[in-house]
């Protein structure tokens, strides 16, 4: 019998020990609506002045893939094309300001990012292509999927009240992040990030859009 009470008590604080590591958190918008891609920016805990690491931007059906990305400064990242078209891919950022002329997907460009900021990145081909690169020493991020939810690894016994959250809707500038506060609800904490999707606009297509859209190379 001892050995039966024994083995339930260890059961118990493995599953204590496995929920107090990964926490859910699912964030909404203004109108309660899930918040995709919402960048949930938490204290980084590592030698942040030894990471180099190499990320990964793909062009799928006419889409940069991921939409957010987290890199640390000095990280090169690796512009794929996976579309058999030719993309051009560009930003203005104060952050980082590139260009990556037209290119096929026999070539995979690289392309340093060596200050901290928001890269906002565009094809000058496809206008709908937008996508963002947060690059900072000071936090580990981590992205919210299509849901609203993500994963994040605590240390046993660390709880979570709030976070602090970044959103593209609230413009290129990290310093408009919010800190949200989190109530638990089932096994997972929510909470709602005061956003909501700006009114779309239709925009004229490019020149080059234009030109390409006529020789049929869409």
């Amino acid at each position: 019998m001892k050995h039966v009470i024994a083995a339930f008590l260890l059961t118990v604080l493995s599953v204590q020990y496995v929920s107090a590591e990964t926490l859910k958190v699912k964030l909404v918008d203004a109108k309660g609506q899930p918040l995709v891609n919402a960048a949930l920016l938490i204290d980084s805990q590592k030698d942040k002045f030894n990471e180099n690491n190499e990320a990964i931007v793909d062009q799928v059906d006419k889409q940069f893939t991921p939409t957010v990305s987290a890199v640390k400064r000095g990280t090169d990242v690796v512009f794929p094309n996976s579309d058999n078209i030719r993309h051009h891919v560009y930003s203005f950022s104060e952050a980082k300001n590139f260009e990556l002329k037209l290119y096929s997907d026999k070539e995979q460009p690289s392309v340093n990012f060596d200050k901290e900021g928001i890269v906002t990145l565009g094809c000058n081909i496809h206008d709908q292509m937008i996508a963002y690169v947060l690059v900072s020493n000071d936090y580990d991020v981590v992205v919210t999927d299509e849901q609203g939810l993500a994963e994040l690894n605590l240390s046993e016994g660390e709880s979570l009240e709030e976070v602090r959250v970044w959103h593209y809707w609230m413009g290129d500038d990290l310093s408009q992040a919010q800190n949200i506060a989190l109530a638990a609800n089932g096994e997972e904490l929510t909470g709602q990030v005061r956003v909501s999707a700006p009114q779309q606009e239709e925009k004229e297509p490019s020149r080059l859009e234009q030109r390409f859209n006529r020789k049929g190379n869409q």
